[in-house]
């Protein structure tokens, strides 16, 4: 299987991670227009992983 859904799955998966632990380990709140752009490119990166989860299992 030569598929571009396990390489996009790797790369949504590392970005949600990293996004996470930024947030979880800040030490003072961000201002309004970084948190919302983090907030943002977190549901991004969750939309994409669980889209590459389903597009995987639906070429099986």
């Amino acid at each position: 299987m030569n598929s571009k859904w396990p390489k996009l799955m790797l790369i949504s998966g590392i970005t949600s991670a990293w996004l996470l632990y930024d947030m979880a380990t800040v030490s003072e709140a961000p201002s309004r227009a970084p948190a919302i752009l983090q907030y943002g490119l977190l549901a991004c990166a969750l939309i994409g992983l669980v889209g590459s989860l389903a597009m995987l299992a639906s070429e099986k």
